[in-house]
């Protein structure tokens, strides 16, 4: 696999975990329901005075799995330039290898 293979892969895999959307689940609601994605939250569900605890737990779920998704695409992110690094790094070893040395 090429290094830029590697980039293009790694780049598609965090905006995929940063559009993809957040699903929680609440107190009072057996469903997952979706709190946005990691770049936008939307509370829109819990705007009712009513939902009032709801909406902060909610609020709390929503931004700790914003946070999880966040922690994942930087994850990925260092292992896609770990990964490039080291296919470069292989590759400069092996065309080194293949010159004769006068």
């Amino acid at each position: 696999m090429t290094p830029s293979r590697v980039a293009l892969l790694g780049a598609i895999v965090v905006v995929l975990l940063l559009l993809f959307p957040i699903e929680i689940r609440v107190a009072g609601n057996h469903e997952g329901t979706t709190c946005g994605n990691t770049l936008a939250m939307d509370l829109d569900r819990w705007v009712d005075s009513a939902d009032g605890p709801y909406r902060e737990r909610a609020f709390q779920s929503c931004t700790a799995k914003r946070i999880d998704r966040i922690g994942q695409a930087v994850g990925v992110t260092a292992l896609t330039v770990l990964a490039v690094t080291l296919l470069i790094t292989r590759d400069r070893r092996r065309s080194g290898a293949e010159r004769p040395e006068s």
